[in-house]
């Protein structure tokens, strides 16, 4: 079930909202909750909540000389190096108003009606990212755990990360427009060490491990996506391969809601069944997305796994 928390004055909605309403990942989870694959209960804090906090800040004009900043940079290294310094104090300036800003109104409404549970999710959802040009993996910020009273404080992290060092970087490495942001909203039990987390490739990008991929471990996926490990899946037709990659720890909610290190159960994340199940789902999504995806993925102990991102396969050029 998904739900925008935060739409434009005049309540216009799509069945299927633009990535510049919700943003990419937002867009990704409307996409698979519309053709009835399995999501968890999200809202998405849309882009106009976004556009509302940079001007309630009042650095509109900061905001819109580093976006020149970023058009105006050519493919020299030293010439973006030399635009992104120029405009860093107004970078500082936008990161540390956003982080510190008093609860807007409107946002702080929404936030509230929010049903009563203990942890939430709180994901970045640009409007830049999953392209499938350039996806812009890893540069913006997201949080697991996060216990309900400290919302307006991850989202304001989550909004501050719009304008991070290294966003700004790669927008004007790949001439890129800079991104508005809209946030993913979506309560969440505790992470635990038998719960798996991970991502499922349609087309394996490894020639070694062809057919689809997956990559999964125990815990949270931040131990995947952050590559730090993860038990490899290459599923062709009936013959799976396994090649075991474990890592040094995995992350699982601690006892005050954060993310904490726990040590890595032995043996294999997933079973041969397991890992066939997720092929044939990552399969019959990329037929219908119209081309080659990855899926991120949890698979709850005892419960048949949801998925919480979908994304083309960046192309290589």
């Amino acid at each position: 079930m998904i739900k925008t928390l935060f739409t434009p004055k005049d309540g216009s909605r799509e069945p299927l909202p633009s990535v510049e309403t919700v943003g990419g990942k937002g867009y990704g989870l409307y996409w698979l909750a519309f053709h009835r694959f399995p999501v968890p209960l999200t809202w998405v804090l849309s882009t106009a909540a976004f556009d509302l906090a940079i001007r309630r800040i009042g650095l509109t004009d900061a905001v819109t000389e580093m976006e020149r900043a970023v058009l105006a940079s050519g493919s020299d290294w030293g010439d973006i190096q030399r635009r992104m310094e120029a405009v860093e104090p107004m970078r500082n300036e936008v990161v540390d108003a956003l982080r510190q800003m008093e609860p807007v109104p409107h946002v702080a409404a929404a936030l509230a009606a929010l049903p009563h549970k203990t942890l939430w999710a709180v994901r970045s959802s640009a409007t830049v990212e999953d392209n499938p040009r350039y996806s812009f993996a890893g540069q913006f910020l997201s949080l697991l755990s996060v216990p309900r009273e400290r919302l307006w404080s991850a989202v304001r992290r989550v909004w501050a990360s719009n304008y991070g060092q290294g966003a700004l970087f790669y927008c004007a490495q790949n001439a890129s427009p800079m991104p508005r942001m809209a946030v993913i909203l979506q309560p969440m039990e505790p992470l635990t060490a038998q719960d798996r987390s991970g991502v499922a490739f349609s087309h394996s990008p490894v020639p070694s491990l062809p057919g689809v991929l997956i990559q999964a471990t125990f815990g949270s996926g931040q131990t995947v996506v952050g590559g730090y490990g993860g038990d490899l899946f290459s599923v062709q037709g009936d013959r799976i391969r396994v090649q075991s990659m474990p890592p040094d720890h995995i992350l699982v909610t601690g006892a005050g809601g954060e993310m904490v290190e726990h040590p890595a159960p032995a043996g294999p994340s997933l079973s041969e069944e397991e890992a066939r199940y997720l092929a044939d789902l990552v399969l019959d999504i990329a037929e219908k997305w119209g081309r080659a995806v990855d899926v991120e993925f949890v698979w709850r102990t005892g419960k048949k796994p949801t998925l919480v991102q979908v994304r083309s396969i960046v192309e290589h050029r």
